[in-house]
């Protein structure tokens, strides 16, 4: 192409049009270039100053999960909790750890009845400083059915059986929540009342010996009861043994 457009503007200066009349006849042979295609580029991240104090974390930074150990129990039966804390972040942050902060809140279905906290009856405060991709330590937390109030002010209601939502947030980090746990607790079978014993039925009263039975001792058995059958005989041939002899008649 290029020696084409040397040949043309030479041409047309020898030819008398003038160098101006050899270039338009140049870009006239020349095809158009195509449009220009422009690279598009994402701008590049801040960069990100870590060498001054850390700042309290943003609830974007955080994902905070909540598992449970059962999500149906019995009235009564303890159902553990188990809260996990990872900074998804790109800095490192402060977020409080401490179980008056890191809270595990049980509500009614509708969300209206606050029945459990974990804070109630927890205090103290414990900063964990987490960097890119650092999980705080995990923490088991345990409800039994109870209910509490903030205070922990004992002789509350018990909880009866119905649906109940879990869900974990952070005091420091408002905004910053987990996922919703759902739990069913039923109430406990009533006892089957055990069944009486049949009575054993009695036997009839033994009626009275009849005439020329033999009579009993006190104890209801006759008097030869246990006795051999020649025991009569023998009784009979001691008591003639005994009797005295008759004496001989003088004769007349």
């Amino acid at each position: 192409m290029l020696v084409v457009a040397a040949a043309l503007v030479a041409a047309g200066t020898f030819g008398g049009y003038g160098i101006g009349r050899a270039v338009e006849a140049v870009r006239e042979a020349w095809p158009d270039p195509g449009p220009q295609l422009l690279a598009e580029k994402d701008a590049p991240p801040e960069p990100i100053d870590v060498s001054g104090p850390a700042d309290t974390c943003l609830p974007e930074e955080l994902d905070v999960t909540l598992a449970a150990s059962a999500t149906k129990v019995t009235e009564g039966d303890p159902v553990t909790f188990t809260v996990q804390v990872e900074n998804v972040g790109r800095a490192p942050c402060l977020v409080d750890g401490g179980d008056a902060s890191r809270a595990v809140t049980i509500t009614d279905a509708s969300g209206k009845d606050r029945v459990w906290s974990s804070a109630d009856c927890a205090s103290g405060s414990q900063p964990l400083m987490l960097g890119p991709g650092d999980v705080a330590p995990a923490r088991e937390l345990r409800w039994s059915a109870v209910r509490t109030v903030p205070g922990c002010e004992g002789g509350q209601p018990p909880v009866g059986p119905g649906e109940y939502r879990a869900e974990v947030t952070l005091a420091d980090v408002p905004g910053a929540a987990s996922n919703v746990v759902e739990v069913t607790v039923a109430g406990r079978p009533t006892p089957t009342p055990a069944a009486k014993p049949t009575p054993t039925p009695t036997t009839a009263a033994s009626e009275e010996p009849a005439a020329g039975d033999p009579a009993e001792d006190e104890g209801g058995r006759p008097d030869d009861a246990g006795r051999p059958d020649d025991a009569g005989d023998k009784a009979q041939k001691d008591k003639d043994k005994r009797k005295p002899s008759p004496r001989p008649t003088p004769e007349g």
